[in-house]
Protein backbone atom coordinates (compact mmCIF):
# COMPACT_ATOMS: atom_id res chain seq x y z
CA UNK A 1 0.00 0.00 0.00
CA UNK A 2 1.21 3.15 -0.63
CA UNK A 3 1.52 5.68 1.85
CA UNK A 4 0.45 8.79 0.28
CA UNK A 5 -2.58 7.14 -1.88
CA UNK A 6 -3.27 4.67 0.25
CA UNK A 7 -3.86 2.13 -2.81
CA UNK A 8 -1.67 -0.91 -4.03
CA UNK A 9 1.03 -0.23 -6.03
CA UNK A 10 0.28 -1.31 -9.70
CA UNK A 11 3.39 -2.30 -11.93
CA UNK A 12 3.97 -0.40 -14.95
CA UNK A 13 1.98 -0.73 -17.76
CA UNK A 14 3.29 -2.42 -20.57
CA UNK A 15 3.57 -0.60 -23.88
CA UNK A 16 0.85 -2.62 -25.52
CA UNK A 17 -2.06 -1.34 -26.40
CA UNK A 18 -4.00 -4.10 -25.41
CA UNK A 19 -2.34 -3.67 -22.01
CA UNK A 20 -2.67 0.37 -21.71
CA UNK A 21 -6.30 -0.29 -22.22
CA UNK A 22 -6.80 -2.69 -19.54
CA UNK A 23 -4.92 -0.56 -17.28
CA UNK A 24 -7.13 2.61 -17.96
CA UNK A 25 -10.05 0.50 -17.46
CA UNK A 26 -8.57 -1.05 -14.38
CA UNK A 27 -8.41 2.59 -13.18
CA UNK A 28 -11.89 3.86 -14.00
CA UNK A 29 -13.12 0.93 -12.10
CA UNK A 30 -10.60 1.25 -8.48
CA UNK A 31 -9.99 5.26 -8.86
CA UNK A 32 -13.44 7.06 -10.65
CA UNK A 33 -13.51 11.02 -11.41
CA UNK A 34 -13.49 12.13 -7.54
CA UNK A 35 -16.38 15.17 -8.93
CA UNK A 36 -18.59 12.76 -10.59
CA UNK A 37 -18.92 10.86 -6.68
CA UNK A 38 -19.51 13.77 -5.24
CA UNK A 39 -22.04 14.82 -7.49
CA UNK A 40 -23.27 11.45 -7.26
CA UNK A 41 -23.88 11.65 -3.92
CA UNK A 42 -25.14 14.59 -3.19
CA UNK A 43 -27.89 14.06 -5.60
CA UNK A 44 -28.51 11.40 -3.99
CA UNK A 45 -29.01 12.70 -0.71
CA UNK A 46 -31.69 15.10 -1.95
CA UNK A 47 -35.63 14.00 -1.55
CA UNK A 48 -36.30 16.25 -4.93
CA UNK A 49 -34.65 13.38 -7.30
CA UNK A 50 -37.16 10.45 -7.13
CA UNK A 51 -40.06 12.30 -6.85
CA UNK A 52 -39.21 14.08 -9.54
CA UNK A 53 -38.39 11.18 -11.48
CA UNK A 54 -41.23 9.64 -10.39
CA UNK A 55 -43.87 12.51 -11.43
CA UNK A 56 -42.28 12.48 -14.78
CA UNK A 57 -42.32 8.89 -15.35
CA UNK A 58 -46.29 8.90 -14.13
CA UNK A 59 -47.31 12.15 -16.19
CA UNK A 60 -45.87 9.93 -19.35
CA UNK A 61 -47.53 6.54 -18.57
CA UNK A 62 -51.11 8.42 -18.12
CA UNK A 63 -50.09 10.09 -22.06
CA UNK A 64 -49.50 7.29 -23.75
CA UNK A 65 -52.46 5.14 -21.97
CA UNK A 66 -54.37 7.90 -23.32
CA UNK A 67 -53.14 8.26 -26.76
CA UNK A 68 -53.64 4.66 -26.96
CA UNK A 69 -56.88 4.39 -25.48
CA UNK A 70 -58.38 7.08 -27.65
CA UNK A 71 -56.83 5.88 -30.62
CA UNK A 72 -57.79 2.17 -30.37
CA UNK A 73 -61.44 2.70 -30.96
CA UNK A 74 -61.16 4.44 -34.64
CA UNK A 75 -57.93 2.54 -35.92
CA UNK A 76 -56.30 -0.68 -36.14
CA UNK A 77 -53.75 -1.44 -33.52
CA UNK A 78 -50.31 -2.09 -35.60
CA UNK A 79 -51.21 1.81 -36.49
CA UNK A 80 -51.74 2.87 -32.90
CA UNK A 81 -48.83 1.21 -31.86
CA UNK A 82 -46.27 3.20 -34.57
CA UNK A 83 -48.63 6.73 -33.12
CA UNK A 84 -47.67 5.94 -29.59
CA UNK A 85 -44.13 4.50 -30.62
CA UNK A 86 -43.63 8.50 -32.42
CA UNK A 87 -45.58 10.21 -29.10
CA UNK A 88 -43.29 8.51 -27.00
CA UNK A 89 -39.94 8.77 -28.81
CA UNK A 90 -40.77 12.62 -29.68
CA UNK A 91 -41.82 13.66 -25.77
CA UNK A 92 -38.62 11.56 -24.95
CA UNK A 93 -36.55 13.92 -27.22
CA UNK A 94 -37.95 16.91 -25.63
CA UNK A 95 -37.25 15.76 -21.89
CA UNK A 96 -33.53 14.92 -22.95
CA UNK A 97 -32.99 18.48 -25.30
CA UNK A 98 -34.24 20.47 -22.11
CA UNK A 99 -33.64 18.58 -19.27
CA UNK A 100 -30.11 17.63 -20.23
CA UNK A 101 -28.49 21.80 -20.81
CA UNK A 102 -30.25 22.36 -17.66
CA UNK A 103 -29.16 19.69 -15.55
CA UNK A 104 -25.52 20.71 -16.97
CA UNK A 105 -26.33 24.34 -16.63
CA UNK A 106 -26.42 24.50 -12.88
CA UNK A 107 -23.16 22.24 -12.16
CA UNK A 108 -20.05 25.01 -12.81
CA UNK A 109 -21.91 28.22 -11.90
CA UNK A 110 -23.53 27.11 -8.70
CA UNK A 111 -19.94 26.15 -8.11
CA UNK A 112 -19.05 29.68 -8.81
CA UNK A 113 -22.27 31.16 -6.77
CA UNK A 114 -22.01 29.17 -4.18
CA UNK A 115 -18.44 30.03 -3.56
CA UNK A 116 -17.10 26.54 -4.02
CA UNK A 117 -14.93 26.82 -7.58
CA UNK A 118 -11.50 28.25 -5.79
CA UNK A 119 -12.05 25.11 -3.08
CA UNK A 120 -12.49 22.91 -6.31
CA UNK A 121 -9.47 24.58 -8.10
CA UNK A 122 -7.13 24.10 -4.81
CA UNK A 123 -7.15 20.16 -4.85
CA UNK A 124 -5.52 20.03 -7.67
CA UNK A 125 -7.68 18.19 -9.97
CA UNK A 126 -7.40 20.37 -12.96
CA UNK A 127 -9.93 21.57 -15.40
CA UNK A 128 -10.12 18.61 -17.71
CA UNK A 129 -10.90 16.05 -14.86
CA UNK A 130 -13.69 18.38 -12.88
CA UNK A 131 -14.80 18.77 -16.67
CA UNK A 132 -15.57 15.07 -17.33
CA UNK A 133 -16.40 14.64 -13.84
CA UNK A 134 -19.55 17.30 -14.28
CA UNK A 135 -20.10 15.67 -17.75
CA UNK A 136 -20.37 12.55 -16.36
CA UNK A 137 -22.51 13.51 -13.52
CA UNK A 138 -25.06 15.12 -15.60
CA UNK A 139 -25.73 12.34 -18.29
CA UNK A 140 -26.35 9.98 -14.84
CA UNK A 141 -28.45 12.25 -13.94
CA UNK A 142 -30.28 12.42 -18.07
CA UNK A 143 -29.83 8.43 -17.89
CA UNK A 144 -31.81 8.49 -14.88
CA UNK A 145 -34.73 9.88 -17.01
CA UNK A 146 -34.57 7.69 -19.99
CA UNK A 147 -34.67 4.22 -17.69
CA UNK A 148 -37.05 5.64 -16.17
CA UNK A 149 -39.25 5.57 -18.92
CA UNK A 150 -37.91 3.25 -20.65
CA UNK A 151 -41.08 0.28 -19.15
CA UNK A 152 -42.81 3.26 -20.84
CA UNK A 153 -41.48 3.05 -24.50
CA UNK A 154 -42.88 -1.13 -24.36
CA UNK A 155 -46.40 0.28 -24.47
CA UNK A 156 -46.25 -0.11 -28.57
CA UNK A 157 -45.35 -3.32 -28.46
CA UNK A 158 -48.72 -4.12 -26.54
CA UNK A 159 -50.28 -2.72 -29.93
CA UNK A 160 -47.70 -4.12 -32.67
CA UNK A 161 -46.29 -2.40 -35.76
CA UNK A 162 -43.05 -1.92 -33.78
CA UNK A 163 -39.78 -4.15 -34.44
CA UNK A 164 -37.50 -4.26 -31.29
CA UNK A 165 -34.70 -2.94 -33.26
CA UNK A 166 -36.45 0.46 -33.80
CA UNK A 167 -36.76 0.83 -30.20
CA UNK A 168 -33.40 0.13 -28.84
CA UNK A 169 -32.36 2.09 -31.50
CA UNK A 170 -34.65 4.86 -30.40
CA UNK A 171 -33.16 4.63 -27.16
CA UNK A 172 -30.07 4.79 -27.89
CA UNK A 173 -30.32 7.96 -30.18
CA UNK A 174 -31.62 9.18 -27.20
CA UNK A 175 -28.42 8.73 -25.12
CA UNK A 176 -26.22 10.48 -28.14
CA UNK A 177 -28.60 12.95 -27.88
CA UNK A 178 -27.86 13.47 -24.32
CA UNK A 179 -24.22 13.55 -24.61
CA UNK A 180 -24.70 16.56 -26.99
CA UNK A 181 -27.34 17.80 -24.87
CA UNK A 182 -24.85 18.21 -21.58
CA UNK A 183 -22.07 18.93 -23.41
CA UNK A 184 -24.19 22.06 -24.58
CA UNK A 185 -25.21 23.30 -21.36
CA UNK A 186 -21.83 22.44 -19.72
CA UNK A 187 -20.51 24.96 -21.95
CA UNK A 188 -23.02 26.99 -21.01
CA UNK A 189 -22.20 26.85 -17.11
CA UNK A 190 -18.67 27.52 -17.89
CA UNK A 191 -18.89 30.79 -19.19
CA UNK A 192 -21.69 32.08 -16.20
CA UNK A 193 -21.05 32.74 -12.37
CA UNK A 194 -24.81 33.03 -11.86
CA UNK A 195 -26.83 29.86 -11.68
CA UNK A 196 -29.71 31.38 -12.54
CA UNK A 197 -28.31 33.58 -15.50
CA UNK A 198 -27.22 30.40 -16.82
CA UNK A 199 -30.14 28.58 -16.31
CA UNK A 200 -31.92 30.99 -18.18
CA UNK A 201 -29.62 31.52 -21.21
CA UNK A 202 -29.52 28.24 -21.95
CA UNK A 203 -32.88 27.24 -21.81
CA UNK A 204 -33.78 30.44 -24.30
CA UNK A 205 -31.12 28.75 -26.52
CA UNK A 206 -32.10 25.24 -25.99
CA UNK A 207 -35.76 25.27 -26.45
CA UNK A 208 -35.80 26.96 -30.02
CA UNK A 209 -32.58 25.16 -31.22
CA UNK A 210 -34.28 21.52 -30.83
CA UNK A 211 -37.73 22.39 -31.87
CA UNK A 212 -35.78 23.41 -35.16
CA UNK A 213 -33.71 20.27 -35.21
CA UNK A 214 -36.93 18.13 -34.28
CA UNK A 215 -38.57 19.98 -37.38
CA UNK A 216 -35.74 19.84 -39.87
CA UNK A 217 -33.70 16.73 -38.70
CA UNK A 218 -36.85 14.77 -37.69
CA UNK A 219 -40.00 15.54 -40.47
CA UNK A 220 -38.39 17.53 -42.97
CA UNK A 221 -35.45 14.94 -43.48
CA UNK A 222 -38.34 11.82 -43.46
CA UNK A 223 -39.40 12.59 -46.63
CA UNK A 224 -35.61 12.58 -48.39
CA UNK A 225 -35.16 9.23 -46.37
CA UNK A 226 -38.01 8.00 -47.69
CA UNK A 227 -37.07 8.93 -51.48
CA UNK A 228 -33.63 6.77 -50.63
CA UNK A 229 -35.04 3.72 -48.79
CA UNK A 230 -39.18 3.49 -49.83
CA UNK A 231 -39.51 1.29 -46.83
CA UNK A 232 -39.13 4.33 -44.83
CA UNK A 233 -42.31 6.38 -44.52
CA UNK A 234 -41.95 10.12 -45.30
CA UNK A 235 -43.46 12.76 -42.51
CA UNK A 236 -43.47 10.63 -39.07
CA UNK A 237 -40.66 12.22 -37.30
CA UNK A 238 -38.83 8.99 -35.73
CA UNK A 239 -37.44 8.25 -38.64
CA UNK A 240 -33.91 7.34 -37.75
CA UNK A 241 -34.86 4.40 -36.00
CA UNK A 242 -37.36 2.71 -38.74
CA UNK A 243 -34.35 3.22 -41.10
CA UNK A 244 -31.83 1.52 -39.45
CA UNK A 245 -34.48 -1.76 -39.08
CA UNK A 246 -35.49 -1.28 -42.50
CA UNK A 247 -33.03 0.05 -45.22
CA UNK A 248 -30.99 -2.43 -47.22
CA UNK A 249 -27.47 -2.78 -46.13
CA UNK A 250 -24.95 -1.01 -48.54
CA UNK A 251 -23.10 2.30 -48.76
CA UNK A 252 -25.85 3.95 -48.94
CA UNK A 253 -26.69 2.51 -45.53
CA UNK A 254 -23.24 2.93 -43.74
CA UNK A 255 -22.74 6.52 -44.89
CA UNK A 256 -26.03 8.72 -43.90
CA UNK A 257 -27.43 6.14 -41.12
CA UNK A 258 -23.82 5.24 -39.09
CA UNK A 259 -20.97 7.86 -40.12
CA UNK A 260 -23.13 11.07 -40.89
CA UNK A 261 -24.84 10.78 -37.71
CA UNK A 262 -22.20 10.16 -35.65
CA UNK A 263 -19.96 12.62 -37.05
CA UNK A 264 -23.09 15.30 -36.33
CA UNK A 265 -22.79 14.56 -32.81
CA UNK A 266 -19.97 13.02 -31.26
CA UNK A 267 -18.00 16.22 -33.27
CA UNK A 268 -19.73 19.15 -31.58
CA UNK A 269 -19.72 17.44 -28.37
CA UNK A 270 -16.47 17.23 -28.58
CA UNK A 271 -15.95 21.20 -29.42
CA UNK A 272 -18.17 21.62 -26.67
CA UNK A 273 -16.59 19.59 -24.16
CA UNK A 274 -13.24 21.46 -25.27
CA UNK A 275 -14.73 25.08 -24.71
CA UNK A 276 -15.37 23.74 -21.06
CA UNK A 277 -12.24 23.16 -20.54
CA UNK A 278 -10.82 26.40 -21.92
CA UNK A 279 -13.21 28.73 -20.49
CA UNK A 280 -12.33 26.98 -16.71
CA UNK A 281 -8.82 27.71 -17.42
CA UNK A 282 -6.89 30.64 -16.64
CA UNK A 283 -5.72 33.71 -18.40
CA UNK A 284 -2.09 32.01 -18.17
CA UNK A 285 -3.03 28.45 -19.22
CA UNK A 286 -3.45 27.08 -22.43
CA UNK A 287 -6.53 27.38 -23.56
CA UNK A 288 -5.87 26.62 -26.95
CA UNK A 289 -4.54 22.93 -27.84
CA UNK A 290 -7.53 21.33 -26.86
CA UNK A 291 -9.39 23.13 -29.76
CA UNK A 292 -6.57 22.87 -31.95
CA UNK A 293 -7.00 18.84 -31.64
CA UNK A 294 -10.29 19.43 -32.28
CA UNK A 295 -10.08 21.01 -35.48
CA UNK A 296 -7.81 18.54 -36.57
CA UNK A 297 -9.68 16.16 -36.48
CA UNK A 298 -12.99 17.43 -37.30
CA UNK A 299 -11.94 18.76 -40.84
CA UNK A 300 -10.65 15.68 -42.14
CA UNK A 301 -13.33 13.77 -40.84
CA UNK A 302 -16.04 16.52 -42.29
CA UNK A 303 -14.28 16.17 -45.31
CA UNK A 304 -14.28 12.37 -45.53
CA UNK A 305 -18.21 12.64 -44.73
CA UNK A 306 -19.08 15.23 -47.69
CA UNK A 307 -16.82 12.78 -50.05
CA UNK A 308 -18.92 9.18 -48.86
CA UNK A 309 -22.59 10.26 -49.98
CA UNK A 310 -20.58 11.54 -53.53
CA UNK A 311 -18.64 8.40 -53.78
CA UNK A 312 -22.03 6.09 -52.37
CA UNK A 313 -23.80 7.77 -55.59
CA UNK A 314 -21.58 8.23 -58.27
CA UNK A 315 -24.58 8.49 -61.15
CA UNK A 316 -25.38 11.77 -59.17
CA UNK A 317 -22.32 12.89 -57.45
CA UNK A 318 -21.97 16.60 -58.12
CA UNK A 319 -24.80 17.66 -55.83
CA UNK A 320 -23.18 15.84 -52.94
CA UNK A 321 -19.92 17.40 -53.82
CA UNK A 322 -21.07 20.93 -53.62
CA UNK A 323 -23.07 20.28 -50.17
CA UNK A 324 -19.95 18.68 -48.71
CA UNK A 325 -17.77 21.42 -50.07
CA UNK A 326 -20.51 23.87 -48.59
CA UNK A 327 -20.04 22.16 -45.03
CA UNK A 328 -16.10 22.42 -45.01
CA UNK A 329 -16.84 26.10 -46.14
CA UNK A 330 -18.85 26.71 -42.99
CA UNK A 331 -16.71 25.10 -40.80
CA UNK A 332 -13.66 27.01 -41.88
CA UNK A 333 -15.83 30.53 -41.38
CA UNK A 334 -16.57 28.92 -37.88
CA UNK A 335 -13.08 28.03 -37.07
CA UNK A 336 -12.06 31.84 -37.90
CA UNK A 337 -14.34 33.07 -35.28
CA UNK A 338 -13.51 30.81 -32.61
CA UNK A 339 -9.67 31.09 -33.34
CA UNK A 340 -10.35 35.04 -33.52
CA UNK A 341 -9.92 34.12 -29.60
CA UNK A 342 -6.54 33.28 -29.77
CA UNK A 343 -3.78 35.03 -27.97
CA UNK A 344 -1.27 36.70 -29.94
CA UNK A 345 1.43 34.26 -28.45
CA UNK A 346 1.87 31.36 -25.30
CA UNK A 347 2.04 33.12 -21.75
CA UNK A 348 5.69 32.86 -19.85
CA UNK A 349 3.85 29.90 -18.08
CA UNK A 350 2.82 27.68 -21.09
CA UNK A 351 6.41 28.35 -22.34
CA UNK A 352 7.93 27.19 -19.03
CA UNK A 353 5.63 23.63 -19.04
CA UNK A 354 6.92 23.34 -22.75
CA UNK A 355 10.74 23.24 -21.36
CA UNK A 356 10.22 21.42 -18.32
CA UNK A 357 8.02 18.51 -20.66
CA UNK A 358 10.10 19.07 -23.74
CA UNK A 359 7.44 19.79 -25.94
CA UNK A 360 7.64 18.83 -29.34
CA UNK A 361 7.29 20.47 -32.53
CA UNK A 362 3.49 19.74 -33.25
CA UNK A 363 2.84 20.38 -29.53
CA UNK A 364 3.93 23.92 -29.55
CA UNK A 365 2.46 24.76 -33.11
CA UNK A 366 -1.03 23.71 -31.47
CA UNK A 367 0.11 26.00 -28.21
CA UNK A 368 -1.27 29.16 -28.24
CA UNK A 369 -1.01 31.31 -30.88
CA UNK A 370 -3.05 33.56 -33.27
CA UNK A 371 -0.51 33.24 -36.77
CA UNK A 372 0.00 29.57 -35.79
CA UNK A 373 -4.53 29.25 -35.30
CA UNK A 374 -4.76 30.69 -38.71
CA UNK A 375 -1.86 29.08 -40.48
CA UNK A 376 -3.32 25.77 -39.09
CA UNK A 377 -6.67 26.82 -40.67
CA UNK A 378 -5.88 27.75 -43.92
CA UNK A 379 -3.79 24.49 -44.04
CA UNK A 380 -6.50 22.08 -43.78
CA UNK A 381 -8.80 24.20 -44.82
CA UNK A 382 -7.54 24.60 -48.29
CA UNK A 383 -6.03 21.09 -48.60
CA UNK A 384 -10.01 19.70 -47.44
CA UNK A 385 -11.45 21.96 -50.11
CA UNK A 386 -9.23 21.40 -52.77
CA UNK A 387 -9.01 17.50 -51.69
CA UNK A 388 -13.02 17.21 -52.19
CA UNK A 389 -12.94 19.37 -55.83
CA UNK A 390 -10.51 16.89 -57.30
CA UNK A 391 -12.49 14.01 -56.05
CA UNK A 392 -15.75 15.38 -57.25
CA UNK A 393 -14.29 16.02 -60.54
CA UNK A 394 -13.06 12.43 -60.87
CA UNK A 395 -16.16 11.01 -60.00
CA UNK A 396 -18.28 13.55 -62.65
CA UNK A 397 -15.91 12.55 -65.21
CA UNK A 398 -16.04 8.22 -64.20
CA UNK A 399 -19.22 8.06 -62.75
CA UNK A 400 -21.68 7.44 -65.62
CA UNK A 401 -22.77 10.52 -66.72
CA UNK A 402 -20.43 11.90 -69.93
CA UNK A 403 -23.15 13.94 -71.40
CA UNK A 404 -23.03 16.15 -68.72
CA UNK A 405 -19.52 15.59 -66.66
CA UNK A 406 -17.65 18.60 -68.12
CA UNK A 407 -20.18 20.98 -66.50
CA UNK A 408 -20.58 19.40 -63.08
CA UNK A 409 -16.91 19.24 -63.03
CA UNK A 410 -16.59 23.10 -63.80
CA UNK A 411 -19.46 24.08 -61.09
CA UNK A 412 -17.61 21.83 -58.48
CA UNK A 413 -14.43 23.85 -59.34
CA UNK A 414 -15.93 26.96 -59.40
CA UNK A 415 -17.88 26.26 -56.18
CA UNK A 416 -14.33 25.27 -54.85
CA UNK A 417 -12.26 27.78 -56.05
CA UNK A 418 -14.48 30.78 -54.89
CA UNK A 419 -14.90 29.22 -51.50
CA UNK A 420 -11.21 28.63 -50.73
CA UNK A 421 -10.24 32.42 -51.71
CA UNK A 422 -12.97 33.84 -49.87
CA UNK A 423 -11.52 31.13 -46.96
CA UNK A 424 -8.03 32.92 -47.05
CA UNK A 425 -10.06 36.39 -46.45
CA UNK A 426 -11.70 35.63 -43.63
CA UNK A 427 -8.61 34.14 -41.62
CA UNK A 428 -6.37 36.89 -43.03
CA UNK A 429 -9.31 39.64 -41.65
CA UNK A 430 -9.97 37.84 -38.43
CA UNK A 431 -6.29 37.76 -37.51
CA UNK A 432 -5.80 41.44 -38.48
CA UNK A 433 -8.57 42.21 -36.35
CA UNK A 434 -7.13 40.17 -33.71
CA UNK A 435 -4.26 41.90 -34.02
CA UNK A 436 -4.68 45.18 -33.74
CA UNK A 437 -7.15 44.47 -30.45
CA UNK A 438 -6.87 43.95 -26.99
CA UNK A 439 -9.94 41.67 -26.59
CA UNK A 440 -11.54 38.83 -28.98
CA UNK A 441 -14.75 40.07 -28.66
CA UNK A 442 -14.65 43.65 -30.68
CA UNK A 443 -13.03 41.56 -33.40
CA UNK A 444 -16.02 38.59 -33.65
CA UNK A 445 -18.26 41.71 -33.51
CA UNK A 446 -16.71 43.47 -36.71
CA UNK A 447 -15.90 40.00 -38.63
CA UNK A 448 -19.32 39.19 -37.97
CA UNK A 449 -20.34 42.77 -39.54
CA UNK A 450 -17.96 42.60 -42.49
CA UNK A 451 -18.91 38.89 -43.14
CA UNK A 452 -22.55 40.30 -43.88
CA UNK A 453 -21.58 43.24 -45.82
CA UNK A 454 -19.41 40.82 -47.84
CA UNK A 455 -22.28 38.41 -48.59
CA UNK A 456 -25.58 40.67 -48.91
CA UNK A 457 -23.94 43.95 -49.57
CA UNK A 458 -23.61 43.55 -53.43
CA UNK A 459 -26.93 42.34 -53.75
CA UNK A 460 -28.75 45.59 -52.12
CA UNK A 461 -26.63 47.04 -54.21
CA UNK A 462 -27.98 45.97 -56.93
CA UNK A 463 -31.90 46.13 -55.65
CA UNK A 464 -31.20 49.66 -54.29
CA UNK A 465 -30.18 50.41 -58.29
CA UNK A 466 -32.91 48.61 -59.28
CA UNK A 467 -30.67 47.16 -62.42
CA UNK A 468 -32.72 43.49 -61.79
CA UNK A 469 -35.49 45.05 -63.65
CA UNK A 470 -33.52 48.01 -66.21
CA UNK A 471 -30.97 45.71 -67.76
CA UNK A 472 -31.81 41.91 -67.29
CA UNK A 473 -29.99 39.47 -66.17
CA UNK A 474 -26.69 41.14 -67.06
CA UNK A 475 -27.71 42.88 -63.74
CA UNK A 476 -26.18 39.95 -61.58
CA UNK A 477 -22.47 40.69 -62.58
CA UNK A 478 -23.22 43.42 -60.10
CA UNK A 479 -23.44 41.14 -57.40
CA UNK A 480 -20.67 39.12 -58.39
CA UNK A 481 -18.07 40.45 -55.02
CA UNK A 482 -20.55 38.51 -53.09
CA UNK A 483 -19.98 34.65 -52.06
CA UNK A 484 -23.19 33.35 -53.09
CA UNK A 485 -22.68 34.67 -56.24
CA UNK A 486 -20.96 31.20 -57.01
CA UNK A 487 -24.51 29.83 -57.57
CA UNK A 488 -25.12 32.21 -60.31
CA UNK A 489 -22.05 31.33 -61.67
CA UNK A 490 -22.86 27.34 -61.37
CA UNK A 491 -26.13 28.08 -63.08
CA UNK A 492 -24.89 29.97 -65.81
CA UNK A 493 -22.51 27.09 -66.52
CA UNK A 494 -24.80 24.86 -69.40
CA UNK A 495 -27.78 27.77 -69.59
CA UNK A 496 -27.86 29.33 -73.25
CA UNK A 497 -29.98 32.32 -71.88
CA UNK A 498 -27.04 33.45 -70.18
CA UNK A 499 -22.98 34.60 -70.77
CA UNK A 500 -21.34 31.61 -69.04
CA UNK A 501 -17.78 32.87 -69.52
CA UNK A 502 -18.47 36.73 -68.99
CA UNK A 503 -19.85 35.16 -65.84
CA UNK A 504 -17.36 32.71 -64.45
CA UNK A 505 -15.07 35.70 -65.66
CA UNK A 506 -15.87 38.32 -63.13
CA UNK A 507 -17.39 35.54 -60.71
CA UNK A 508 -13.50 34.79 -60.72
CA UNK A 509 -11.67 38.00 -60.89
CA UNK A 510 -13.70 38.62 -57.59
CA UNK A 511 -12.59 35.93 -55.89
CA UNK A 512 -8.67 36.06 -56.46
CA UNK A 513 -9.33 40.16 -55.18
CA UNK A 514 -10.89 38.31 -52.05
CA UNK A 515 -7.85 35.97 -51.95
CA UNK A 516 -5.09 38.63 -52.66
CA UNK A 517 -6.86 41.19 -49.55
CA UNK A 518 -6.76 37.98 -47.24
CA UNK A 519 -3.23 37.52 -48.56
CA UNK A 520 -2.24 41.15 -47.67
CA UNK A 521 -4.29 41.15 -44.41
CA UNK A 522 -2.65 38.19 -43.06
CA UNK A 523 0.78 39.18 -43.69
CA UNK A 524 -0.06 42.33 -41.92
CA UNK A 525 -1.35 40.80 -38.90
CA UNK A 526 1.41 38.24 -39.23
CA UNK A 527 4.31 41.10 -38.82
CA UNK A 528 2.10 43.11 -36.28
CA UNK A 529 1.41 40.52 -34.09
CA UNK A 530 5.57 39.52 -33.79
CA UNK A 531 6.45 42.77 -33.28
CA UNK A 532 3.97 42.91 -29.99
CA UNK A 533 5.28 40.25 -28.79
CA UNK A 534 8.73 41.21 -28.87
CA UNK A 535 7.56 44.23 -27.50
CA UNK A 536 6.12 42.56 -24.08
CA UNK A 537 9.19 39.96 -24.48
CA UNK A 538 11.27 43.34 -24.21
CA UNK A 539 8.89 45.18 -21.55
CA UNK A 540 9.32 41.95 -19.23
CA UNK A 541 13.03 41.68 -19.87
CA UNK A 542 13.45 44.96 -18.48
CA UNK A 543 11.42 44.80 -15.51
CA UNK A 544 13.43 41.61 -14.55
CA UNK A 545 16.31 43.55 -14.95
CA UNK A 546 15.61 46.33 -13.03
CA UNK A 547 14.42 43.88 -10.10
CA UNK A 548 17.37 42.33 -10.31
CA UNK A 549 19.29 45.88 -10.15
CA UNK A 550 17.47 46.63 -7.14
CA UNK A 551 18.41 43.32 -5.36
CA UNK A 552 21.99 43.43 -5.79
CA UNK A 553 22.04 47.20 -5.08
CA UNK A 554 19.85 46.00 -1.54
CA UNK A 555 22.49 43.23 -0.98
CA UNK A 556 25.75 46.01 -2.03
CA UNK A 557 25.84 47.35 1.49
CA UNK A 558 26.09 43.93 3.42
CA UNK A 559 28.78 42.64 1.40
CA UNK A 560 31.23 45.36 2.20
CA UNK A 561 33.50 45.37 4.55
CA UNK A 562 33.12 47.52 7.29
CA UNK A 563 36.57 48.54 8.39
CA UNK A 564 39.21 48.64 6.14
CA UNK A 565 42.07 46.01 6.22
CA UNK A 566 45.62 46.62 7.38
CA UNK A 567 48.45 46.24 5.08
CA UNK A 568 51.87 43.90 5.46
CA UNK A 569 53.97 45.79 7.74
CA UNK A 570 51.89 48.31 8.74
CA UNK A 571 51.05 49.41 12.73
Amino acid sequence: MSLQTGRSSLPPPSSRRIDLARTRLRGLRDDPNPVWMRELRQAARLQRTPIILAVVTGMMTLLMASVGGVASTSTEPAKVGIALYHTFFSIAFFVVTWIGPTVAASTIASERSGRTWEALLLTGIGAPAIARGKLLASLTYVGLYIVMLAPVGALPFLFGGVAATEVLAAFALLGLFAVLSVAFGLSMSSKFTSNAAAVGVTLLIAVPLSIVAYLLLGVALSFGAHELWPGVPGGPPVWLPTAYARADFGAEYLVFLVAVPVVLVLLPAWFLYEVTIANMAGVSDDRSSGLRRWFLVCLPLLSLAGLAPAAALPGNSAPYTVVGLGLVSLMCGFAVFVFVGEPLGPSRRVEVHWERERASRLRRFLGPGLIRAMSLLLLLGLAGLALESAVGVALAFFGGRSAGAPDDALRIASFAGYAMCFTVFLAGLGAWLRARSLSASSPRVVLAGALFLSMAGPWILTAIFGLFASHGKDALLVAAPSPTFVFVMMKAIGDPSLDATFTLIAGGACAAGWALIGVALFAAAARRARRTVRAHEDAMSRLENALREEDEARDAPAAEPTTAAAAPGEP
